[in-house]
């Protein structure tokens, strides 16, 4: 390989390592979010992965009547209806969705301290925050993708 090559990765090449052969799940009932979660999954070749969803109604739906085990769970913490302290809770109480073990992250635009350590409590496995700007929130998703690829849990 060229030093060239080296210093200018491909597409393929630069994300080759996340190994996602199941869905992304996003729960955020902020269309604007959605647009720009899908955008960013294409940017690191894992667009055709990405499932978005309302409203924590809907995911509950979804993972009840799929036999799928997604990669992974992004939620908004603030959503009307059902928020997603109380979606984690539902989760939780549900034998079934828990026993699918399936990585559930907060990933919000804000979040009081008290929200932070209620989400910790009910044993999600992340909290982060969303970027000031597209690259930021890029490159904290990109991480968290690399990091679940590369962890072992019951779906790897």
């Amino acid at each position: 390989m060229s030093d060239l090559q080296k210093d200018q990765p491909s597409q393929a090449r630069k994300h080759e390592f996340i190994n996602i052969a199941a869905p992304i799940l996003l729960v955020d009932d902020d269309e604007d979010d959605h647009a720009i979660f899908k955008e960013i999954c294409v940017d690191l070749g894992v667009g055709d992965w990405i499932h978005v969803f309302h409203t924590g109604f809907e995911l509950i739906d979804f993972l009840k009547n799929e036999s799928v085990s997604p990669f992974i769970i992004l939620c908004d913490i603030n959503m009307p209806r059902l928020d997603g302290l109380q979606l984690r809770a539902l989760i939780n109480q549900d034998e079934r969705l828990r026993r699918k073990s399936i990585p559930f992250i907060f990933f919000s635009t804000s979040a009081s301290e008290s929200q932070v350590k209620l989400a910790y409590d009910l044993t999600v496995q992340g909290f982060f925050l969303k970027g000031n700007t597209y690259e930021e929130t890029k490159k904290r998703f990109e991480r968290i993708l690399h990091y679940w690829s590369d962890c072992q849990h019951p779906n790897s």
